[in-house]
């Protein structure tokens, strides 16, 4: 019925809100940057939008702080 990969027309809405998500978490990064909370949720924002390199790179510096939640967005990450 729809084509592969149709995501309806809300997902645009969609996209452009977690990309303003991902910039407002990456200014409050600046005053905490190793919160492990606030990494992982960049990090999820950025599965979600299918910005896995930039997961990954979250992943990295995540699994310093907080390897349990390290491995929650690593599941994440090959989800996809």
């Amino acid at each position: 019925m729809f084509p592969k990969g149709y995501r309806g027309v809300f997902s645009k809405m969609g996209e452009g809100l977690l990309e303003k998500y991902i910039e407002d978490l990456k200014k409050e990064m600046e005053q905490k940057p190793d919160d492990p909370d606030l990494l992982f949720k960049l990090g999820t924002a950025y599965v979600r939008v299918g910005r896995i390199d930039d997961a990954r790179e979250v992943y990295k510096k995540l699994r310093d702080i907080d390897q349990n939640r390290a491995k929650e967005l690593l599941d994440a990450i090959y989800e996809v």
